[in-house]
């Protein structure tokens, strides 16, 4: 009678004989061909599980080895017909001389400070090949010294214009070059991390002649969006995981996973201060609205579709749920836009003065001191009145509340500035439920002409469910299976 296989044990079997695969697949591989069973509801996240668990508990000396998100292979026969890799994501610290595991730089990931956008980097990887290392140190140093005073400022936004005045030789060409051949949406003063990154990973190499030319993870970089370069660099600085975090609990401000975002710091990095905290946490969230994988109404993030695709094409080391999780998420945004659709007809459906009070109630929201809705007749177009605090001045602002479909005109805008002398206010707003005209868009921020700001329906809507107002957000506790905790136990013992 033939051994019956634990389910672990049939994948490295089929491992051995297909080579790397995505965990649905060998799980579906060995099910098929009756090599195993398995009473587990979801066996794919179960053998997900599995293997991590093995990986976290064994390190170097599992069998199995993560070849990408998601991605299996055996140790043996990848060390053996692999080209070489960098250390897996999953790497363990080593043991020393006395047992003790020692925390390696593998485990520590999150390891580049100023992160910058993947798209900036491949720009300067098509700058910095074919010139020597020192020549791209060189004027990074060069940038370092230079100052300006309070006699004689540097606008440093102004590239085109501190180049030319401030730098010469090798210098100024290649800051000249990054300008040039990026379309001027690099500035050379702040390429530090841009650098780091690129050594961290060794993007570029240096050639036989000292001068830096691509490795073959940097052209996969340069030519692959969203290739396997991206998709390590991102598992490594902690990209995927922040872009599971957002997809956990968006729609969000940023604070709303900092507690999260630092946890995961403190076991993958060494960054210990609150303020690196937030901006590594900035920077990345940068990087990934960039990317168009989140997206970010006022202060409020949400992943996109094209997030949630990427998700379930890489998955996550610490996101085990399988397809269950991916259900969840893709749920999530559907009911999201659901409650906005729902938002839409309700506010349409108001009562205009009763529309003018729940204005009055998000200004109050805001922060807005003395919020007054005016009397319904001769006002002059302007709806609610208020003050706001700028810095250490309060001044006078002036709003017109618009609940209908059509769309705002310039006309409307030319009142509501007109008006702004009768109530001795500086500015105004006009929050409608529908969109504007270009006109009215154009005419906003006119030279000279006081600032009227407009907040469309998408931008009500967006500010109601930051507020909370209208909208009840409902916590659901989701169960993970966490990895770490399995192999510290085993380590105690």
């Amino acid at each position: 009678m033939a051994e019956t296989k634990t389910l672990r044990q049939a994948a490295a079997d089929v491992l051995r004989e297909r080579g790397p695969l995505h965990y649905q697949e060998l799980t579906e591989e060995v099910l098929t061909r009756g090599l195993a069973t398995s009473s587990s509801k979801t066996p794919a996240a179960s053998l997900n599980a599995m293997i991590a668990v093995d990986i976290k508990r064994n390190g170097n000396k599992s069998e199995f080895v993560r070849v990408r998100p998601g991605v299996f292979g055996l140790r043996a026969l990848h060390a053996a017909g692999a080209k070489a890799e960098p250390p897996s994501p999953d790497a363990v610290p080593s043991e020393g001389e006395d047992g003790i595991p020692t925390k390696d730089e593998t485990e520590q990931r999150v390891r580049t400070p100023l992160f910058p956008t993947y798209r900036e980097v491949r720009h300067l990887l098509k700058v910095w090949p074919g010139r020597p290392r020192k020549q791209i140190t060189g004027l990074q140093a060069t940038l370092g010294e230079l100052r300006g005073t309070p006699q004689n400022t540097v606008d440093w936004t102004d590239p085109d214009a501190w180049i030319p005045e401030r730098l010469s030789g090798d210098d100024q060409d290649l800051a000249s070059a990054i300008r040039t051949k990026s379309g001027k949406t690099v500035n050379p003063r702040h390429t530090y991390g841009h650098w780091l990154l690129s050594q961290k990973y060794e993007l570029v190499e240096e050639g036989p002649d000292g001068n830096l030319t691509l490795t073959d993870r940097g052209r996969d970089f340069v030519e692959n969006e969203g290739g396997e370069a991206e998709v390590f660099l991102d598992e490594q600085e902690g990209l995927a995981k922040l872009l599971a975090l957002v997809a956990d609990n968006g729609p969000t401000r940023a604070g709303g996973i900092l507690e999260e975002w630092t946890e995961y710091l403190n076991r993958h990095s060494s960054f210990g201060s609150p303020s690196t905290f937030r901006d590594t946490l900035r920077r990345r969230l940068n990087n990934l609205l960039d990317r168009g994988l989140v997206d970010r109404k006022s202060t409020m993030y949400s992943v996109t579709d094209a997030g949630l695709a990427y998700l379930q094409r890489v998955g996550t080391e610490e996101a085990l749920g399988g397809d269950e999780q991916q259900e969840l998420w893709t749920l999530a945004k559907k009911q999201e836009a659901s409650v906005r659709e729902s938002l839409r007809e309700l506010l349409l459906d108001m009562d205009a003065f009763a529309f003018e009070h729940l204005v009055k109630r998000l200004l109050e929201e805001m922060d807005y001191q003395n919020v007054q809705v005016t009397t319904r007749s001769g006002d002059g177009g302007v709806d609610v009145v208020a003050d706001i605090e700028l810095g250490i001045t309060s001044v006078r602002e002036v709003v017109q509340a618009k609940r209908h479909k059509r769309t705002i005109q310039r006309k409307d805008l030319d009142a509501l500035r007109g008006s702004l002398y009768r109530f001795n206010a500086v500015r105004g707003t006009i929050i409608a439920t529908s969109r504007f005209s270009k006109g009215t868009e154009e005419a906003a921020f006119a030279g000279g002409a006081a600032p009227i700001t407009l907040i469309d329906g998408d931008k009500l809507i967006d500010l109601l469910i930051e507020h909370g107002i209208g909208v009840r957000k409902r916590t659901l506790e989701v169960l993970a299976v966490d990895a770490d905790v399995f192999a510290d136990l085993e380590g105690e013992t």
